[in-house]
C-alpha cells in the first residue's frame, strides 16, 4: 500500500471516531451505510463542524470571521492538490468520488459565516435562504454521496436539509437568543404579538399561550418540509435510502418531544435518548430499504 493510500485509510478511521464521538443523531443515520457511502458522509460532517464550531467558538466576531476565512484558504489550497493533513486528504477524496460541488463546499462556510454576527431574520423567504445555507447544501453535497439519477432529489434533499434545521432553531430558541441571534422571523413574531422577551420566558410569560400558538406555526411549517423531503428517499440508490429516512426520523422524533414538552425549550435541551435514537434509526432503515 502507498504512502498516500495509508494515509488515506488511517484518516478516514481517525474520522469515524470523531463522528462518533461527536454527531450524535448523525452516527445512527450514518452507521449501516456501505463502507464508501459512510466514509464519504464522515469526510463531508467533519468539514461542516469544523466550519460550524469556528462560528461558534466564545469568541469576538471579527475573529470568527478571520478563522473562517483561513478556513476557505485551506480548503481551495486542498481542492487545488495541496492538502495540509488527513482531514483534509480525506475530504478531497470524497469530493473526487462523489463530485462534490466546491461551491457548495464553499458555501456551507458563507452560512457558518452568518452566524459570527448577531442576526435577526425578517421573513419566513430569509429564514429559508438561511436554510439553505447551513443545510440545504448540506442536503445536496450528502445526496452527492448517496447517489441518485432523478433531479427531482436536489430539490427535495434541499427540503430536508430546512426541516432539520428549522427543528434545531425550535430546540435551541433559548440558547441562540442568549447568543444574540434569533431564527424566527419578525414577520412571525408581529403576527402572533410576540417580542424577543416572550421568547426568552416561552411558556412561563404572560404572553405563553401566543408563544405556543408561534411555536406550534413554526414546527407545522417544519413539518411540511419534511413531508417533501421525505420523497427523496426511493429516488436515492437503495443501499443508501436508509440513511435521508433515519434522519428524518431522528429529526421529526424531536420535534415530537419538543411538541410534547410544551415548546419549554428555555430551561432545558430537548434531547432524546441514544437507545430511543437506535430504535428509531434501525425502523427507517429497515422500511427505506425493504420498500419496493
Amino acid at each position: 500500500m502507498s504512502a498516500a493510500s495509508t494515509q488515506l485509510v488511517l484518516g478516514y478511521r481517525r474520522c469515524a471516531r470523531e463522528v462518533r464521538a461527536a454527531a450524535g443523531n448523525f452516527y445512527y443515520a450514518f452507521r449501516l451505510l456501505p463502507a464508501e457511502k459512510r466514509q464519504g458522509l464522515h469526510a463531508l460532517y467533519r468539514f461542516c463542524r469544523g466550519a460550524d464550531d469556528i462560528a461558534d467558538a466564545p469568541q469576538d466576531a471579527g475573529l470568527r470571521l478571520r478563522r473562517l476565512g483561513s478556513y476557505r484558504r485551506t480548503l481551495e489550497r486542498s481542492l487545488a492538490g495541496d492538502p495540509p493533513d488527513s482531514g483534509w486528504l480525506i475530504l478531497v477524496d470524497t469530493a473526487e468520488r462523489f463530485s462534490l460541488s466546491p461551491q457548495h463546499l464553499h458555501r456551507v462556510i458563507d452560512g457558518c459565516a452568518a452566524d459570527c454576527r448577531p442576526l435577526s431574520i425578517r421573513t419566513e423567504g430569509e429564514l429559508a435562504d438561511y436554510c439553505y445555507g447551513v443545510a440545504g447544501v448540506v442536503g445536496l453535497l450528502s445526496a452527492r454521496i448517496f447517489r441518485y439519477q432523478d433531479p427531482q432529489v436536489e430539490s427535495l434533499a434541499v427540503a430536508l436539509g430546512e426541516a432539520m434545521q428549522r427543528t434545531n432553531i425550535l430546540r435551541d430558541l433559548g440558547e441562540d437568543l442568549a447568543a444574540g441571534r434569533r431564527y424566527l422571523p419578525d414577520e412571525a413574531m408581529d403576527r402572533f404579538q410576540l417580542s424577543e422577551e416572550d421568547l426568552l420566558v416561552g411558556g412561563r410569560g404572560s404572553n405563553a399561550a401566543r408563544y405556543h400558538e408561534l411555536m406550534a406555526h413554526e414546527a407545522g411549517l417544519a413539518r411540511e418540509r419534511f413531508r417533501l423531503g421525505l420523497r427523496l428517499v426511493p429516488l436515492v440508490e437503495r443501499d443508501a435510502r436508509g440513511c435521508p429516512a433515519a434522519l428524518a426520523a431522528l429529526y421529526q422524533a424531536l420535534l415530537d418531544r419538543i411538541e410534547r414538552d410544551g415548546y419549554d425549550v428555555q430551561s432545558r435541551r430537548v434531547r432524546l435518548s441514544s437507545g430511543h435514537k437506535v430504535g428509531l434509526a434501525l425502523a427507517a432503515w429497515a422500511s427505506a430499504t425493504l420498500r419496493p
